[in-house]
């Protein structure tokens, strides 16, 4: 997963999401706990970086990516215009808001984006589908420019000159000076400059979210904001990435995966696989002795060359790792032995089968921790029920 990207909002919304309400006006608090969760402002993101990624990229087009994906996770957060228009039988038109969920939702936008004018275009076209009063669309463009400055390698001066120049933000202020007289505000033009100064306080990506929550106000939304211009700047550690995970659902990686231009499904077994092309090879479940009576360990006999009487390795254009003969210890070097295999053969592609978890009887938890080390490896597919237990 890329760290440049909108990771950094997403993590941002959940790791500000416990204090939304109750504000903490410190930095010294751990990222995540089990009160965290995804917000609103996650959700409209996706939502975004689902329509931004396509070739027709309408108005109309981004209304149905928003009303998807918000009637599909319907409780989290939305604001009451906002989930009237979500919730509508009918399209409703934009209702003049200059609230902040135009900026909250744009970080697509910029990271998408190939020129400054083109990010301003976009975060426009975002915002005013709903947030069409001049205050919600320059909040979006703001952050989008902010965040097409920091990706394209202009320093803290350059950006906050522009922003100043361009929107006319006061950024001459400092968290500590906000966070004496800050008040839950849920508007742009009391958002967005304070979170661009969290940003421009900070040293790391990590103190950038951590200002930015602390100034209190609405902690998930200024979070996402900061965190989303953070990313384009310093990038986002693998070790916040890899905690974030436990919190975002399967279907938002995988349209981060598809946004960064990483298409999961390039790295994912199909689910039915009927016929292989002559360099792929069929990797199922089998048994010690090669009894190839049942699952996918028959198709593998009937169809790609498996040899009854041989339980382990390549046999034809299949490739067997014993399941049936313990428990996932005495699987797993048959599944190391298999990734070394695949190492040494990369003009092959292995399509691995959900392994374990038919007659064998193993869940896919049980057997995905067995691939951890072949997640990685660019000729190895895995089941997509695999490869998000191991990305989460």
């Amino acid at each position: 997963m890329n760290n440049k990207g909108i990771i950094g909002a997403i993590i941002g919304d959940i790791a500000g999401s416990r204090f939304e309400f109750n504000n903490y006006r410190s930095t010294d608090f751990q990222l995540f706990n089990d009160k965290c969760f995804f917000t609103d402002d996650s959700v409209m993101t996706i939502a975004v970086a689902d329509w931004i990624t396509n070739k027709s990229k309408t108005p109309k087009q981004l209304s149905s990516y928003m009303r998807e994906w918000g009637r599909k996770y319907p409780n989290s957060g939305y604001g009451g215009m906002f989930f009237r228009w979500l919730f509508s039988r009918d399209l409703l038109p934009a209702y003049n808001s200059f609230g902040n969920g135009s900026a909250m939702r744009v970080s697509p936008c910029g990271f998408f984006a190939h020129s400054l004018q083109e990010a301003l275009d976009l975060a426009k076209q975002s915002a005013e589908i709903t947030h069409n009063h001049p205050e919600g669309i320059k909040g979006a463009q703001s952050v989008a420019a902010a965040i097409y400055l920091a990706k394209s390698g202009y320093n803290k001066d350059a950006i906050k000159e522009y922003i100043e120049l361009n929107f006319h933000y006061d950024l001459n202020r400092t968290c500590d000076d906000i966070r004496k007289v800050y008040k839950f505000n849920e508007t742009c033009q009391e958002t967005c400059p304070e979170a661009i100064i969290a940003f421009l306080e900070s040293h790391d990506y990590e103190s950038a979210i951590k200002l930015g929550i602390s100034i209190g106000g609405d902690s998930d939304t200024i979070g996402a904001i900061t965190g989303s211009i953070a990313a384009a700047f310093y990038g986002v550690p693998n070790s916040i990435i890899n905690e974030a995970k436990k919190f975002i659902p399967y279907d938002f990686i995988e349209i981060i995966e598809k946004f960064e231009g990483n298409n999961i499904e390039k790295r994912i077994s199909p689910e039915f696989i009927n016929k292989l092309e002559n360099n792929e090879i069929f990797v199922f479940g089998s048994n010690l002795k090669g009894m190839h009576g049942g699952g996918a360990a028959r198709i593998a006999y009937d169809k790609f060359g498996a040899i009854w009487g041989q339980g382990v390795g390549l046999q034809g254009q299949s490739y067997g790792i014993p399941t049936m003969h313990g428990g996932t210890d005495v699987i797993k070097p048959y599944v190391d032995e298999f990734i070394d295999f695949a190492k040494q053969h990369p003009e092959l592609k292995f399509l691995v089968t959900r392994i374990g978890c038919g007659i064998a009887g193993f869940s896919d938890e049980e057997m995905a921790p067995l691939f951890k080390d072949a997640i990685e490896i660019e000729n190895i597919y895995l089941p997509k029920s695999f490869y998000y237990i191991l990305v989460k």
